[in-house]
């Protein structure tokens, strides 16, 4: 009975409990265009508290430790986004985090741009503690419209995540897939 009331006790505990280190895999990609663009003008995502993934001494500070764009496990996934007609993968992103204490745990900010000086993404991503793991995201695609005018495809989602499963979250034209896993230490 003790052993019952004990493992019911695991069992209510957050995420974070259970696993100090996590990884996180993400693709961000843009989907195929459905006929006319349903872009607006830029607003770009507001970044400030957000940490830039060439910081390596915030990253650490925060518990982060980026890994090499190769090491990704969602290989096949990129590979197949690659393949496919319409599809655009625009960036693969790979870290370990200690699991978050509480909501909110830290904002990796993400900048590509694209070299013609207005297009490029932007934004941020978000593993969530609590009570279950969440991926927020707030990204943005600008890029030239028909018009010379920028347009802005944006992403602002927060999606549960249950651990080793494969989560989509997307807009109109930007998607992500994510993946959480607990890391060995």
């Amino acid at each position: 009975m003790k052993r019952l009331a004990a493992l019911c006790l695991l069992a209510a505990l957050p995420l974070g409990a259970w696993a100090e280190r996590l990884r996180v895999d993400v693709l961000v990609f843009l989907n195929p265009p459905s006929g006319e663009e349903l872009g607006t003008a830029p607003r770009h995502p507001d970044e400030k508290s957000a940490i830039a993934i060439d910081d390596v001494r915030g990253l650490a500070y925060a518990g982060i430790a980026l890994l090499p764009e190769n090491a990704t496990t969602l290989a096949p996934e990129w590979a197949t986004l690659k393949a496919r007609r319409g599809y655009t993968p625009l960036l693969r992103l790979s870290w370990l985090q200690d699991a978050p204490v509480g909501d909110k745990g830290p904002a990796l900010r993400v900048y590509l741009p694209t070299g013609d000086g207005i297009s490029g993404l932007s934004g941020w991503l978000r593993l969530e503690g609590g009570r279950a793991l969440a991926l927020s995201a707030d990204l943005e695609q600008v890029q030239t419209g028909a018009d010379r005018k920028p347009l802005g495809l944006r992403l602002q989602q927060r999606r549960s995540l249950g651990m080793d499963t494969l989560h989509y979250l997307d807009s109109t034209r930007v998607g992500v897939l994510a993946r959480v896993t607990a890391a060995a230490r």
